[in-house]
């Protein structure tokens, strides 16, 4: 049978993660052997002889490009892909936050990663500790605890293309 590449489209990746996506052909004549014929890769990956594109994207976008596939007696069959790389999905990264001390100066920053900066930050559910505030563009949980009892929060995160992610926290205040 003539020989096809039988891969209709790739994934699309993100920004910063790793990706591999493996091309597949049939018909002709094993092996095969795929290389580029125009158009570009996203930046950071590339495709290798054996048909597995991989690598860790570096810059977003869309981006179009034609893949050869060869087969041993020279036969050729040229496709066209376009992958997507977008930006990383947003997140709070920070895990946990610690106890605080009745009476005692708190401070501590939620940090957050992916999506489109600037973030603002917001309190999604709960109450902060009694004397706690959080600062909405920094992301900065700070003040002096007044009431010695576990409290339990929900922290949103929300980025400059209006997508959120929240995370939920519980301080003990004692003395």
């Amino acid at each position: 049978s003539s020989l096809i590449i039988t891969t209709s489209s790739l994934p699309n990746g993100n920004l910063g993660a790793s990706y591999s996506s493996t091309l597949a052909a049939s018909g002709g004549a094993t092996p095969y052997t795929w290389s580029q014929q125009s158009g570009s890769l996203p930046n950071g990956l590339v495709l290798y002889t054996n048909g597995q594109i991989s690598g860790t994207p570096t810059t977003i976008g869309g981006f179009t490009f034609t893949v050869r596939v060869t087969d041993n007696v020279g036969s050729t069959y040229d496709k066209s892909f376009t992958v997507t790389i977008n930006s990383a999905a947003l997140s709070i990264t920070t895990s946990s936050l610690p106890n605080a001390i009745n009476g005692t100066y708190y401070s501590q920053t939620i940090s957050a990663s992916g999506g489109t900066a600037p973030y603002a930050w917001s309190v999604l559910s709960g109450p902060l500790p009694t004397g706690l505030g959080l600062n909405p563009s920094t992301g900065v949980l700070s003040g002096t605890p007044t009431v010695e009892q576990d409290f339990t929060f929900t922290i949103q995160v929300t980025d400059a293309a209006a997508n959120t992610a929240n995370r939920q926290y519980t301080i003990s205040v004692s003395h």
